[in-house]
């Protein structure tokens, strides 16, 4: 999800939408699993891509340990087609604990990206963002 700021400018300059891709309990790569320093097995991985005038400017995968949802938010497991960013931003439980930001080039082309971990009553959880515009 894109922080408020970010979807705010994008409202100010076309029509914000989001696409939900996938949102279901799956396997997860054993990296998302180190990140998060979790011993879980179940995940919840939730994909959507955001666009400004239905150009795609954002790729996100959520990464959230079921025990997380049961334990620790359980709106995290009803989000759906809303921005996440409408619970992050909006309740004060959430605590950010550790940001990495990458570049990707491709092609001829430079795409940055970065990947939060989140905590809620102890409990993990991740957020990984792919901007979609590049730089040259």
């Amino acid at each position: 999800r894109l922080p408020m700021c970010i979807r705010n400018r994008i409202n100010s300059i076309g029509t914000f939408t989001l696409e939900l891709i996938q949102d279901k309990v799956s396997e997860v790569q054993k990296s998302e699993i180190l990140f998060l320093n979790s011993n879980k097995r179940k995940f919840l991985v939730r994909e959507v891509k955001l666009f400004c005038n239905d150009e795609p400017k954002v790729f996100a995968s959520t990464i959230i340990p079921v025990i997380t949802i049961e334990d620790g938010f359980s709106g995290l497991g009803k989000i759906g087609k809303k921005p996440l960013g409408d619970i992050l931003f909006e309740k004060k439980i959430f605590t950010k604990e550790e940001v990495v930001f990458a570049s990707f080039k491709y092609e001829e082309y430079l795409f940055w990206g970065r990947n939060t971990k989140y905590k809620v009553k102890g409990y993990p959880f991740s957020l990984m963002e792919l901007f979609l515009i590049n730089d040259y």
